[in-house]
């Protein structure tokens, strides 16, 4: 008999994987409507993913090897901490424009994470991520994202059941990388439950394409998109359940993938889509709305790119921007 706590953990972080993955698809299909998708993955990115992804798994093993956990987990926290406070600050961008007080509130959620580490700021934090990498990273057509997920499926399936490096990273690690939900909501000091963000990013890619092909190429409304939401929903219910029969964590790709690809690739194969989808590229079906715009082709330093982005979380960014166009109004004048 399956633990009440333990259900409600699975079905937490089930509700919030498939609420990141919608997220991050809407708000990338908005990216590439406003011609503000600035790079996309290519079928080389794809392919060297996979291999990029195993030497970071294993180096963050090695470390963990040979450097105390606690001495650890301090410079990775504070590193994803930091990082996590830009990406809240542009999940906020969309709905409330950046000022001190947005700034602020970031900077305390992000730090408060740092210093308390409680579950509820972890996934708070972890749902900016999400959000943000899914909007940021667009994938240019479906050669590349099958070729994405049958690389990472392989690369999933490896990692959990041909070692313990997955596993040791994923439970050792401090930081707003995955949800997590304790298995005793009365008693948080317990066990945790805990869904990585690469099982919502990774699919998530793949969601994002097809929710711009169903309603912007074939204009099928979200027919598409529903379908392969539905799936990702199915294919994580069926992680769970396997990974609770058998008592042991399960590689979520191994069921996500198949459960992604071929539901896609029949309802392509129903409504006769499958030159649609072949011929599809992500960055070029709002081409028409892009705006002329002058080319900046000085290089900004590492320390002007951190005083930017310092200054677009609290504001001021956007309030340089518009001194610099009434400044150049005037001079027209």
């Amino acid at each position: 008999m399956v633990d009440a706590g333990v259900l409600l953990a699975l079905a937490f972080l089930l509700c919030s994987a498939v609420v990141v993955v919608i997220f991050g698809a809407v708000r990338c299909r908005k990216q590439l409507m406003e011609a503000k998708a600035e790079v996309s993955l290519g079928v080389g990115d794809a392919a060297l993913m996979p291999i990029s992804g195993s030497v970071f798994l294993f180096t963050m093993y090695v470390l963990l090897r040979f450097i105390p956990k606690e001495h650890f987990n301090v410079m990775i926290c504070f590193y994803l901490s930091a990082v996590s406070i830009f990406a809240l600050s542009g999940f906020l961008k969309a709905y409330v424009k950046p000022n001190i007080l947005t700034g602020c509130l970031c900077v305390a959620i992000g730090f408060g994470y740092f210093f308390t580490k409680h579950w509820i700021v972890n996934n708070i934090l972890a749902f900016a991520l999400g959000v943000t990498a899914l909007e940021s990273l667009p994938v240019s057509n479906f050669s590349t994202s099958y070729l994405l997920l049958a690389a990472l499926f392989f690369y999933d399936i490896f990692w959990v059941f041909g070692s313990d490096v997955m596993l040791t990273v994923a439970t050792r690690v401090d930081g707003p990388i995955k949800f997590v939900f304790p298995q005793d909501i009365t008693d948080t000091s317990k066990r945790m439950s805990l869904l990585g963000l690469g099982d919502m990013v990774v699919p998530g890619l793949f969601v994002c394409q097809v929710l711009v092909f169903s309603r912007d190429v074939v204009k099928r409304g979200n027919f598409y998109f529903y379908a392969v939401v539905v799936a990702y929903f199915l294919s994580l219910v069926n992680t769970m359940g396997v990974m609770v029969y058998f008592k042991h964590g399960q590689p979520a790709l191994l069921f996500i993938v198949p459960w992604l690809l071929i539901t896609f690739s029949a309802a392509l194969l129903w409504n006769g889509d499958v030159s649609a989808a072949l011929n599809f590229d992500s960055t070029k079906v709002f081409e028409h709305k892009e705006t002329d715009k002058e080319s900046d082709s000085t290089e900004a330093s590492l320390s002007e790119v951190l005083k930017s982005a310092v200054r677009e979380l609290f504001g001021f960014e956007e309030k340089k921007e518009k001194a610099t166009e009434v400044s150049a109004e005037k001079k027209t004048q």
